[in-house]
């Protein structure tokens, strides 16, 4: 496991996880939302995103399914093709 833990200590790392999870509190809807989706506490989540260090192995792979069904459901709209768009009422 220590090959683990130093990879969570290197910056580029810190970097990336950082930047995934930026997007993963917002399709999920906040930091708290993330947070309970990831099992941790808020200001844990807060630590990562600020890029001071990166998240356990566990951590990150939940984020990178988080980031997977949201591709998943991306391609699956624009395979069903343009929503039909109301017209605005004057």
């Amino acid at each position: 496991m220590q090959v683990a833990e130093a990879m969570e200590q290197k910056p580029r790392w810190a970097e990336m996880c950082a930047s995934i999870l930026k997007q993963c509190e917002m399709v999920r809807g906040g930091r708290e939302n993330l947070a309970a989706y990831l099992g941790v506490h808020p200001s844990q989540v807060a630590l990562w995103i600020g890029g001071k260090s990166g998240p356990p192995r566990s951590v990150f792979e939940k984020a990178m399914e988080i980031i997977l069904a949201e591709h998943d459901r991306r391609a699956a709209l624009e395979q069903a093709g343009p929503t039909p768009r109301r017209r605005q009422n004057d």
